[in-house]
C-alpha cells in the first residue's frame, strides 16, 4: 500500500473497531477515526482545515456528542499546535488524551509525564485531559490489522493511540454511546524496508483471526 495522502487526513475505521474488540475482548463504545498528516512538524494548523474534516464526516460535537483526541506522548511542535487548535475550537466538548507505552516511561506516572510536558510546552497547561500508558504487546498486531483492513501502514509505536480508547475508560462516561474517538498516528515511509518485518510480527499474534486484503 502507498501512503499517498495530502496534508491532514481524517478517516473512519469501523473494521479496526471490530478488530480491537477481538484483540482485547472488550466492547468498544463509540466510533473510531484515524487522524494523520504528512505535514512538517513546524507547519501551523489552519482551524478551518479541522472543522472541514469533521463536517465532511458529519461529526457532531456538543454536550451530548463529546469527542476524544488521542495523541502520542512524543509531542512535537505540530502536535502541540494541533492540541491548542482543537481546544480553542471545542473548549468544552473536546478532550485530549496522551498515549504511550509503559516500557518507555518506566519511572513516570501519568501525572508526572503531563507536568514535565507542560514545562516544555507551557501553552499545553490545562489542555491535557489525561495520559494513558499501556503495554506494547499488541502494537504489531494492530499494525498488521490496520494494513489489512484500511491499507494504511503506521509506525508500530503509533498503535498506542488506537488501543487507548478501548483500554482506558476512566476518561469518559461509558454509558454515553455518542462518542467519537480520533486517534493520531504517524505513517511509515512508502518504501520502508521495515514493512514486511512489521507485518509478519503482527501475524504471529494469536488474536490475528481475520485479514482483509482489498
Amino acid at each position: 500500500m502507498n501512503n499517498n495522502f495530502n496534508q491532514i487526513n481524517l478517516l473512519p475505521i469501523p473494521w479496526m473497531k471490530q478488530k480491537l474488540e477481538s484483540i482485547y475482548e472488550k466492547k468498544f463504545c463509540g466510533d473510531l477515526f484515524l487522524f494523520f498528516s504528512n505535514l512538517r512538524s513546524s507547519t501551523k494548523v489552519n482551524p478551518k482545515t479541522i472543522t472541514d474534516l469533521l463536517d465532511n464526516l458529519n461529526i457532531v460535537i456538543d454536550n451530548t456528542h463529546p469527542i476524544y483526541f488521542y495523541f502520542p506522548t512524543e509531542v512535537n511542535d505540530f502536535i502541540n499546535d494541533l492540541i491548542i487548535t482543537l481546544k480553542s475550537l471545542f473548549p468544552n466538548n473536546a478532550y485530549i488524551i496522551l498515549c504511550g507505552f509503559k516500557e518507555i516511561y518506566i519511572s513516570s506516572n501519568n501525572m508526572d509525564y503531563i507536568a514535565n510536558l507542560c514545562d516544555f510546552y507551557p501553552h499545553l497547561r490545562n489542555k491535557i485531559d489525561g495520559c494513558c500508558l499501556i503495554d506494547s504487546s499488541k502494537s504489531f498486531e494492530i499494525f498488521t490489522s490496520l494494513s489489512d483492513t484500511q491499507r494504511i501502514n503506521i509506525l508500530p509505536n503509533s498503535s498506542c493511540t488506537i488501543s487507548c480508547p478501548i483500554l482506558d475508560y476512566k476518561f469518559y462516561n461509558i454509558n454515553i454511546c455518542n462518542l467519537n474517538h480520533v486517534c493520531f498516528v504517524e505513517l511509515i515511509e512508502d518504501k520502508s524496508s521495515n514493512f514486511t518485518n512489521y507485518y509478519i510480527k503482527g501475524l504471529t499474534n494469536k488474536n490475528n483471526n481475520f485479514n482483509f486484503n482489498f
